[in-house]
């Protein structure tokens, strides 16, 4: 049986873009930069959702940094500007610079193709793909979130191991045709490094980034013996913050260890210094958009929100680095770089699976049914409403809070009775709750819509694979 542990999935939330929302905007413009700041990150940790650290400089001048909340909520250790934080997917932009560097020494370029390589794909399409399909996309590689993986991430504990995960399995679409975000194409980069260089990526990494860049107080893994190591918080939906310990090993594709200044360090290298990379360089300009206007990494997972604004026509970097989850971090830097650019920033609202708690409770089931909807939309959010409610059942699920999951599961059939991914969410309920055969039954439902669909969550089909 899947652990619930798992069950909300570690990079689920690994990249993301801000978009702001509808409420009343906030105009502050005579207002200074620091209280702004301030102000943003205290309204966040107010509601019990940000535990972090913000830098903000312009021009190399550090302009403002503060932390808040906790880097040990148990032993009462607060967050401070040492206090070390996981980066998730800005793992990746230090991937891109690696792979960079090799395309400098002559041993790869960026129209090389993966069969060249010898991974072990066997597929027709290893003769297609490129690094710099891998390196922005398009390659077609579904992400590694399939149900294999999510049934027990702490298995994958190298990049052989992850990169078997969808070494078989048959492309999203033709390299080139289209873009959707693959994390799994970032650990085939990494595998590359490693046959390339003939050296582990955590030493490429410690040996052409940290030390270049003089990235002191950062490492690939957490060390839970190191006194500014945060722990790992997920914001839950009763506006809590729980403890996740380890839940995903780092990788190519996302992990890191580091402070606000060590990231800042690590961009400002990199944009405006030959110590990671050749500057001029058209092809190292053209992957980091460095003649554009602004440059964001984000990164998030399970305990985890990291992000970083280059303002390049200003001079300004923002770093928001959070041992608490659901993109915060990038919710906060969003609204910085706002005020930076308009003088102003869109209003703090609660996050919307926390919103959908608290009208539930306050409603009941059946006004819950009849008006979330409409009150979800009032209330200015946007976001796809069916991933707002099925996180929602998912983390009931996890707290065994069963009768209050089945009616989130109940209401997703009624609001999409014809998408079979109603029917795996409610199946997974019934088999986390000890009903094999009634979930069995259920996903039969999924089947019926459409035959060939593959549960998200249980990589036998609840039995259906067997049968």
């Amino acid at each position: 049986m899947i652990q619930k542990s798992t069950l909300v999935f570690i990079l689920f939330f690994s990249f993301c873009t801000f978009a702001f929302g509808d409420e009343n905007k906030q105009s502050a413009k005579s207002t200074n930069l620091p209280a702004i700041v301030h102000d943003i990150a205290t309204q966040y940790h107010d509601i019990g959702w940000f535990s972090g650290s913000v830098l903000v400089i312009q021009d190399d001048r550090e302009i403002f940094i503060s932390s808040y909340g906790f880097q040990n909520i148990q032993e009462k250790i607060k967050n401070t500007g040492q206090t070390r934080f996981n980066l998730g997917s800005i793992m990746k932009d230090f991937t891109k610079v690696l792979v960079l560097q090799q395309i400098e020494d002559g041993k790869i370029r960026l129209n090389s193709k993966l069969i060249s390589f010898d991974l072990g794909f066997k597929q027709s399409f290893a003769d297609k793909i490129t690094i710099e399909q891998l390196l922005n996309h398009s390659a077609g590689f579904d992400d590694i979130f399939v149900a294999e993986y999510r049934e027990n991430p702490l298995a994958f504990d190298t990049i052989d191991k992850k990169l078997s995960v969808l070494i078989d399995r048959p492309l999203l679409f033709k390299p080139g045709s289209d873009n959707q975000y693959s994390n799994y194409g970032y650990i085939v980069l990494g595998k590359i490094l490693e046959r390339v260089t003939g050296k582990p990526f955590e030493e490429l990494l410690e040996n052409k980034i940290f030390l270049p860049a003089e990235m002191t107080a950062t490492t690939f893994e957490p060390s839970n013996s190191h006194d500014h190591q945060s722990v790992k918080y997920t914001y839950k939906y009763d506006s809590t913050l729980s403890e996740v310990g380890v839940v995903e090993h780092p990788s190519s594709d996302g992990g890191i260890e580091s402070t606000v200044r060590d990231v800042h360090r690590f961009y400002q290298a990199l944009f405006y210094t030959d110590k990671l990379l050749q500057n001029s360089d058209p092809i190292n300009r053209k992957v980091f958009a460095m003649d554009g206007s602004h440059w964001g990494a984000y990164g998030g997972g399970l305990g985890v929100s990291a992000a970083v604004e280059i303002d390049l026509t200003n001079g300004y970097q923002i770093v928001v680095l959070a041992n608490s989850d659901n993109l915060v971090a990038e919710l906060i830097s969003g609204r910085i770089l706002s005020f930076i650019k308009n003088g102003e920033y869109e209003s703090v609202r609660q996050l919307e699976k926390n919103f959908a708690f608290e009208y539930y409770k306050a409603e009941g089931k059946q006004e819950f049914t009849k008006h979330f909807k409409q009150a979800y939309a009032d209330k200015g959010y946007s976001r796809f409403i069916g991933r707002t409610v099925n996180e929602l059942g998912m983390e009931l699920l996890r707290a065994d809070s069963f009768e209050e999951a089945f009616d989130m599961f109940d209401y997703l059939v009624t609001l999409f009775p014809d998408a079979p991914q109603v029917y795996d969410s409610l199946a997974f309920a019934y088999l986390s709750k000890g009903d094999g055969k009634t979930a069995k039954k259920t996903f039969s439902q999924s089947l019926a819509i459409k035959a060939n669909f593959e549960s998200d969550y249980v990589s036998d089909n609840y039995g259906h694979n067997d049968t």
